[in-house]
């Protein structure tokens, strides 16, 4: 380890003991230069066509949306836009279907409600109107009753001889003692 030199990356290997090696080791330079690696398709290897003609996996991929109706395979990379735009619109679409529904189901409660407190307003006006009823029957009743007992009372002092003296003037009887 005592032959490692800075920008090597230790544990790899022992430095070599030979300094003619060393020195060609600390002298290498490469001429390649850093490149992506191409990058792969399976949609597009001809190798593998003969997948796409399955059809169970024809079937699977077209509704997958990797096959187009022809079974020919769909660069999905290139559309991605699109279909990020088309699920947006189908997203946005279902929220307002969803907001559609929710504000009928809401105005559907509405209007349950809104008979519902009628009703119970009918109900209450109908109590009402029968405590009412109820009361004016009895005052009817009771009015008639006391005409009964007036009339009653009327006809028994009738027929009572009248006790009473002198009149004084003021709406009085004048007192008389003998």
């Amino acid at each position: 380890m005592s032959f490692e030199h800075a920008g090597m990356i230790p544990g790899l290997r022992q430095g070599t003991k030979r300094n003619d090696m060393r020195s060609r080791e600390l002298d290498f330079h490469s001429s390649s230069r850093h490149a992506p690696l191409p990058e792969y398709k399976p949609m597009f290897d001809v190798h593998l066509q003969h997948l796409w003609v399955n059809p169970r996996i024809r079937t699977t991929m077209q509704t997958a949306g990797f096959l187009d109706e022809e079974g020919k395979p769909v660069d999905v990379d290139a559309h991605r836009r699109k279909l990020y735009v088309i699920e947006q619109e189908l997203a946005q679409a279902d929220a307002v279907e969803k907001h559609r529904a929710m504000d009928k189901e809401k105005s559907r409660q509405m209007m349950l409600t809104l008979q519902m407190r009628r009703t119970a307003h009918q109900v209450h006006l109908d109590s009402v109107a029968a405590v009412r009823d109820g009361r004016r029957l009895r005052r009817q009743e009771a009015a008639a009753e006391e005409m009964r007992r007036a009339e009653a009372l009327a006809n028994r002092s009738a027929s009572l001889p009248a006790i009473a003296g002198p009149d004084d003037g003021r709406g009085r009887m004048a007192a008389t003692f003998t």
